[in-house]
């Protein structure tokens, strides 16, 4: 029996431990819908690009047109945020934070948001436009796989310069859901811990995240560690329910070979792989029928995960046929069952 066929004996399981997770899992307004959102935002855009201080808060407006046609305008603040994208060799434009005044919110589409993390375009070229896109795309595929992940959605975005009114540009970007929006929504709590025994993950989250993560070309990530001072976990972030059971929960996808961006770092020395396209897993080794129902949920989202990475709506076609390839060699080594050994099964870390 190969692993595709073995999968399937497990994938009932599967479906019902998530199931028994997502009693509290509805999404916030923002999040119940794929429909990009038309928003302008007015700040002093060129002094935040300057500076790229992330201590220094800055003052604007967010508008947009709502579903009745009625336009409504938001007090916000910015922040810029992240390490590797905030260099300036790196991105001309800085990732932000959108901060949201609660009682200017209430009874719209932004009720319960009060700090939103903004994924901005990198720079002006259509291949950065691309790179907004699929990493949107890979955000949705995990949403696909698992209930406990982070809501997104797409954003026609018009930065207005208030120092200077004249000067706007207009770009993709998307929001991502705070994560303690989603502690509240699985009624867990989230974790202030620099890093966690391996042994206290949630091994059927903790496996998907390592499968997803191999199939999507990610190594720059940890569920376990983050780096010295910062809360757990690097470009994870785990939430822990009353048992002490730790759910990792992943993000940013933009050095993975999926959506290969021109600015990722290289991977890690250590890692012994040439490039971001080249996989590597780095997953914990757990009970086989855990891995099993892990592969078994992404096998059985295939049809839908290649409609989402196929989509040319926001991508150029042959960025989408690139994606649709790359995803297909991952499915190439699961029906083989030497090469799932090698690659999979035998790289897991104890």
């Amino acid at each position: 029996m190969n692993i595709l066929s073995r999968c399937l004996l497990v994938s009932l399981v599967m479906a019902w431990m998530m199931a028994s997770v997502a009693q509290t899992a509805e999404p916030d307004p923002l999040f119940l819908s794929d429909t990009p959102l038309n928003i302008t935002f007015e700040a002093p855009f060129g002094q935040i690009d300057r500076e790229r201080d992330k201590e220094a808060e800055y003052e604007g407006v967010m508008r947009y047109t709502d579903a009745s046609g009625e336009e409504l305008s938001f007090d916000i603040g910015l922040e810029v945020r992240g390490n590797w994208r905030l260099q300036k060799s790196n991105c001309r434009y800085s990732q932000l934070w959108i901060d949201l005044k609660r009682g200017q919110v209430e009874n719209t589409l932004f009720a319960e948001q009060n700090r939103l993390k903004l994924v901005v375009q990198c720079r002006a070229q259509d291949r950065y436009r691309d790179y907004v896109a699929k990493e949107q795309q890979l955000y949705k595929v995990f949403g696909s796989l698992s209930d406990m992940h982070f809501g997104t959605r797409l954003v026609n975005a018009t930065y207005t310069d208030s120092d200077d009114l004249d000067s706007s540009r207009t770009h993709l970007a998307f929001f991502i859901e705070h994560q303690r929006r989603l502690k509240d929504r699985f009624e867990m709590e989230d974790v202030e811990l620099n890093s966690v025994p391996y042994g206290e993950l949630d091994p059927q989250q903790s496996a998907l995240v390592g499968v997803f993560m191999y199939q999507i070309g990610n190594t720059d990530y940890s569920m376990t560690s983050a780096a010295e001072g910062d809360e757990c976990c690097h470009n994870t972030k785990l939430l822990v329910d009353e048992a002490g059971r730790y759910y990792p929960i992943p993000y940013d996808f933009d050095s993975s070979g999926f959506v290969d961006t021109s600015y990722a770092a290289k991977p890690d020395p250590s890692f012994g792989i040439r490039n971001n396209r080249s996989r590597l897993y780095r997953g914990f080794c757990i009970e086989v029928d855990q891995l099993d129902a892990a592969v078994s949920q992404i096998t059985a989202m295939r049809d839908k995960i290649n409609t989402i990475i196929s989509d040319t709506t926001h991508v150029g076609e042959r960025a989408a046929n690139r994606s649709v390839s790359y995803m297909d060699d991952f499915y190439e080594v699961l029906e083989n069952q030497r090469n799932y050994q090698r690659n999979i099964v035998n790289k897991c870390r104890g």
